[in-house]
């Protein structure tokens, strides 16, 4: 796995980019990276990019799918929001839209936004972290 799919260098905002792919023999190395965040237990702010959902990914959505069910309370406790950055309009609406059924069906206990740029998303970071940190 690349070194940098999460990057906690700028703390406690924390980026992830999405790859095309995570292979089977990948996934684990995933989980753990956003395991070692949750480790941490202090307030950050998740921002993705890169593709919406890998693909051919299937042992990475059944890890994530675990994870995010055990570490619920975690994520709810240390995870101020995650901000998604898509340049692209048209596709920055389609993210918008799932996201919100996301968030009404509860499956994420943190706010979300589909942004355009980093510099927005870095903003909205950190509206979500004043007066957390």
């Amino acid at each position: 796995m690349s070194k940098d799919v999460i990057d906690t260098s700028q703390w406690p905002l924390v980026h992830y980019v999405m790859p095309d792919q995570v292979n089977a023999e990948e996934a684990t190395a995933h989980i753990q990276a956003l395991q070692q965040v949750l480790d941490r237990r202090e307030p950050f702010v998740l921002i993705f990019s890169g593709v919406e959902l890998p693909q051919n990914s299937a042992e990475f959505f059944r890890q994530y799918k675990a994870w995010g069910k055990a570490t619920r309370h975690a994520q709810a406790l240390y995870c101020c929001g995650a901000v998604r950055v898509e340049p692209d309009a048209a596709k920055r609406q389609s993210l918008w839209r799932k996201a919100l059924r996301y968030l009404t069906s509860r499956t994420i206990p943190y706010p979300y936004l589909v942004v355009a740029t980093s510099q927005e998303a870095e903003q909205q970071a950190k509206q979500w972290l004043r007066g957390k940190v």
